[in-house]
């Protein structure tokens, strides 16, 4: 395996150094110093007091017939 440096301009590829590749030669591209785009972060919820826990408790009704 080969590595070569080249850049993005309007939006092909050029190689920095004068490379002659073969007509259907495999290539991977690796991006390199990409910032990552801010990804949604969704948060639980959080007592701002944890002895609030007792405010909430959970009930079990079972409904007959629904087996």
């Amino acid at each position: 395996m080969t590595a070569f440096e080249g850049v993005v301009e309007n939006g092909r590829i050029r190689l920095r150094e004068n490379v002659a590749l073969p007509e259907g030669a495999r290539v991977y591209i690796v991006v390199a110093d990409q910032q990552d785009s801010p990804s949604a972060h969704v948060r639980t919820p959080r007592l701002a007091h944890p002895r609030q826990a007792s405010d909430f408790h959970k009930t079990i009704i079972e409904v007959p017939g629904n087996e």
